[in-house]
């Protein structure tokens, strides 16, 4: 059996991390890197500065399953 479903995108990940603390959320898989740093200067005014490091995980397609039938 085979899903019928079309690939789905994830949304792309962040962890920023901050001399107080580490952050994670998610953007948008159509968001730029403008919206990146906007929402980081943002985070920034909450917290100790500009981030320290930034990790990204950008969203993949994921496939549809196959399921293999078997007869009992």
């Amino acid at each position: 059996m085979q899903s019928t479903h079309p690939p789905t995108i994830s949304a792309n990940q962040v962890t920023a991390l901050f001399a107080d603390r580490a952050l994670s959320f998610s953007l948008s898989k159509d968001a730029t890197l403008a919206d990146l740093a906007d929402r980081l200067d943002n985070l920034g005014d909450w917290h100790t500065g500009m981030p320290t490091a930034v990790y990204l995980k950008f969203g993949t397609a994921r496939q549809p399953v196959r399921v293999r039938q078997t007869g009992i």
